[in-house]
Order: C-alpha cells, then sequence, then structure tokens
C-alpha cells in the first residue's frame, strides 16, 4: 500500500539495476515472488477498490491517531481527525485538527494549497489536472502525502496492494460499530491491518500500520466514520481563500 507507506512516510520503493561483476557475466536478478494473498483477501479489498473508484464524489471523516517515538525510547501518541472531500477527476479537500496540527489541504484542479492555520501561514503551488497527477505530483516532488491518499486514487488496488507480499483473514470484527472483514498484510518495512465492511457497500472502516523500520515499530491508526457516497458538495469547498491572517510562502 503506498500510503502504507501512508503518514508513517514509507513513500516509494526505488528498482536499482544490478551491476555485472568484473570479468563475469550480470548474474540473472531473481523472479519476483507472486504475493500469497488469500482468496478471501483479495476478494475483500477488490470489493472495497470497486466501491471506490465507482464513485464521482465521496466524503468521509476519520479519527487518526499516529505513534512517536521519542530519542530515549518513549512512545507517544497523538490524535487527529481528518475530514476529507473528493469529486472526480479534479477536486480534493481535506481538513486536519487535533495535536499540534490545523490544516486545510484544496486542490482545484489547477493548484494544490495548504494552511497552516496554527502557524500562520499557507503555500500554493501549480498542480496537473486530474486527482492521480496531482497526488504523484506532491509525493515525488515534495514529499508530501495527502490524507488517506491510497482511498483517492482512479485505481485504488494498484495502490494500495503494489508491494503486499501475504495477505491472509483472521476473521469477522468489529470497526466504527459495524461488521467486517479484517484483513492483515506484511510488506518489506510495513505491516498493516484493514477491516472493509461486511456489506454490499464494501467500506474502509479501519486501518493499523506498523511501522518495521523505525525504533520501537510504531503504529498508526485511523478510523473511518461518516462515509458518504453520493454527497451534496458546498459551493467553494474546493477554492481556498487564505484571509488576511496568512501570510503566504513558498512550498518546500
Amino acid at each position: 500500500m503506498r500510503r502504507i507507506l501512508l503518514i508513517v512516510g514509507l513513500l516509494a520503493c526505488l528498482a536499482v539495476p544490478g551491476q555485472a561483476a568484473q570479468g563475469a557475466e550480470a548474474t540473472a536478478p531473481e523472479p519476483a515472488k507472486t504475493p500469497d494473498i488469500t482468496p478471501e483477501t483479495r476478494g475483500a479489498v477488490t470489493a472495497m477498490c470497486a466501491l471506490l473508484a465507482s464513485r464521482p464524489s465521496f466524503t468521509f471523516a476519520a479519527e487518526v491517531n499516529h505513534e512517536q517515538v521519542y530519542p530515549n525510547g518513549q512512545t507517544v501518541e497523538l490524535t487527529r481527525y481528518v475530514e476529507t472531500a473528493m469529486q472526480r477527476p479534479n477536486k480534493l479537500y481535506a481538513r486536519i485538527t487535533g495535536d499540534e496540527r490545523d490544516r486545510v489541504f484544496v486542490y482545484d484542479g489547477k493548484t494544490v494549497a495548504m494552511a497552516d492555520y496554527d502557524r500562520g501561514v499557507y503555500a500554493v503551488i501549480d498542480a496537473p489536472p486530474t486527482i492521480d497527477a496531482a497526488l504523484d505530483m506532491l509525493r515525488e516532488k515534495f514529499g508530501i502525502v495527502a490524507p488517506m491518499a491510497d482511498l483517492l486514487y482512479a485505481e485504488p488496488c494498484k495502490e494500495i496492494m503494489g508491494h503486499v507480499r501475504t495477505g491472509d483473514c483472521v476473521g469477522v470484527h468489529a470497526a466504527a460499530g459495524k461488521a467486517c472483514d479484517h484483513l492483515v498484510f506484511t510488506q518489506d518495512k510495513a505491516d498493516w491491518q484493514l477491516w472493509v465492511e461486511q456489506s454490499k457497500a464494501a467500506l474502509p472502516r479501519k486501518l493499523v500500520i506498523t511501522d518495521k523500520q523505525l525504533m520501537g515499530w510504531p503504529q498508526y491508526s485511523a478510523t473511518f466514520t461518516d462515509w458518504n457516497l453520493s454527497p451534496r458538495l458546498p459551493a467553494g469547498l474546493f477554492t481556498f481563500k487564505p484571509g488576511k491572517d496568512l501570510r503566504r510562502i513558498d512550498f518546500a
């Protein structure tokens, strides 16, 4: 999952061509291993991705808990709340509030604007004409990942399952008050869990990521609520107006 890789910060995997040894033929690369994913698990994820990809617009909210490991080994949990609205092919809005954050993110098909109200600053940059291209540009050029980005792509499963090694279903468990298929996945740098609602609306209800690269294996978790697959989006939602209290800075 590219953003399982999400806010944890594992943003990309780069393949490096092998080098031939001097005076000898290059060793053939080892064939890529087929992910070991059970049919039940793949079916649940595929249903979720198909549902999200089929909607021209949707909104959701999420409570996000993010662990930070201090140099002395102590783990501290921060909590934030994310409200997201998406309209294909080129509109995106997110508001992030909570511990150490009061931020808005707006993409209108031409520009991306981000404002940190708690710091009194904002930045605007030109952006490509689709959500997919804008998200890729932010990640590749600036190392910025939009909230819950994997769910917003035109082909969510391509982003979510791109680096999975194993996948299994450990049972039917509750998340956000809904009965869900509880799915578990492994990757080289992270393990993650996904709860997909057992209904015609196969919505993601919870996500937990364990970062295996950092000391203490900190976790990132998001519980999804208030899904609306046919929203009436307010006029002006995707238009950023900084106001007089914000100072413009460069996107960096």
